[in-house]
């Protein structure tokens, strides 16, 4: 199968059109909410050149169905995007996080359900297949990422979410952000609320303004 019209938002991330009724196909969704679908590809081949998506169907698992056609795509693991622009700073596997990614999994593991330690796991993935750091554990359920502290996250196991907060004000995340952002004492609050978010939260995380 072949999706076209593939726009890279970044390295395993694309928007794309597909009508609700043609996602379905991929089986049963994790959930329908909102407008925007959001797809996990296991197995594919990009071509940037072609803006084409390469895949077989039992390669693609539905997060979401929304009510448009509107589709982010992104890829499960971001091992193929790490070798081939990242180097070897690059972590994909969960035996290559540092010691305080582990800790913040393992805290995700024991407080939180199924659904948000899958979506726990995928998000720190995708950060590290983009960004290599550690997490730093705070006096509570906080943990702030080493060396650049540009996001933050804390684990809320009464209402079964991840609260992040990335450097900037809301201003700066308004044009692009996809889930819903608030002011965080001068810097911008989001939360998880399970898989079908993290393709927008790695979106916000890396618009995040960076130290020099």
């Amino acid at each position: 199968m072949t999706v076209t019209n593939v726009a890279e938002i970044e390295k395993g991330l694309w928007k794309f059109k597909m009508p609700p009724h043609q996602i379905r196909l991929f089986g049963e969704p994790k959930s329908n909410v909102g407008e925007r679908s959001i797809l996990i590809f296991s197995d594919f081949i990009f071509d940037p050149i072609e803006k084409k998506i390469h895949f077989e169907a039992d390669a693609v698992t539905a997060l979401n169905v929304g009510t448009l056609a509107d589709v982010l795509g992104m890829s499960a693991t971001s091992e193929l995007d790490a070798k081939s622009n990242q180097g070897s700073n690059a972590r994909t596997s969960q035996d290559d996080f540092g010691s305080g990614d582990r800790r913040f999994l393992e805290m995700v593991k024991a407080e939180l359900p199924p659904h948000m330690q899958e979506a726990s796991l995928l998000l720190l993935k995708e950060i590290r297949a983009r960004s290599s750091g550690d997490l730093k554990k705070g006096m509570s359920r906080n943990f702030s990422d080493t060396p650049d502290n540009f996001w933050y996250v804390i684990v809320q196991p009464r209402i079964e979410q991840l609260s992040i907060t990335v450097r900037g004000p809301v201003g700066h995340f308004e044009n692009l952000a996809n889930l819903p952002i608030k002011d965080d004492r001068g810097n911008t609050l989001f939360k998880v609320t399970g898989p079908e978010d993290v393709p927008a939260a790695v979106e916000i995380i890396f618009h995040a303004i960076r130290k020099s």
